[in-house]
């Protein structure tokens, strides 16, 4: 049998409260591991989105808009996140930009990431049917091990 030992630990959030639950999980286990914590959050690229960005959003507009989304963001890890680590708990905050699975993974494989430890649900409704489950697509495609985090007493 294997000892699994984690030196690389991503913490994938979408700001939901399933990932907060899932933050603690990932801190334990980057701390009991004396793994590097990368806590990443995955931005909507709305270049990507042709409909939404000519509809709601003039491209003259853009730059200024998503460096106001990435602070926010920022600001949101910072104070749900990296406040709560131990003192001296290694981490990277990694801000991304683009289709969430398609990022996590790209990220998995360029910093090699032993663990992805993420919420098993974050969008809910509309969003969700459109979309699909970031969970179930990183799951499917990681090249490591995935550890999702459902609420207590939560069941499909």
């Amino acid at each position: 049998m294997t000892n699994h030992t984690f030196k690389q630990i991503a913490f994938c959030t979408d700001f939901s409260e399933n990932a907060d639950l899932a933050f603690s999980v990932a801190k334990d286990l980057a701390w009991h591991y004396a793994a590097t914590l990368h806590i990443v959050h995955v931005m909507v690229d709305f270049a990507l989105s042709p409909p939404i960005h000519s509809t709601y959003m003039p491209i003259e507009y853009q730059p200024e808009f998503i460096e106001q989304v990435s602070k926010a963001s920022r600001e949101s890890i910072q104070s749900r996140y990296v406040d709560r680590l131990k003192e001296k708990q290694t981490y990277e905050i990694q801000l991304l930009s683009g289709y969430a699975s398609t990022e996590i993974i790209r990220l998995v494989k360029e910093k090699a990431i032993d663990l992805i430890v993420m919420g098993s649900h974050g969008l809910t409704g509309l969003a969700h049917v459109l979309f699909g489950s970031t969970a179930d697509r990183v799951v499917r495609k990681s090249p490591c091990s995935v550890l999702t985090v459902r609420p207590q007493g939560k069941a499909e």
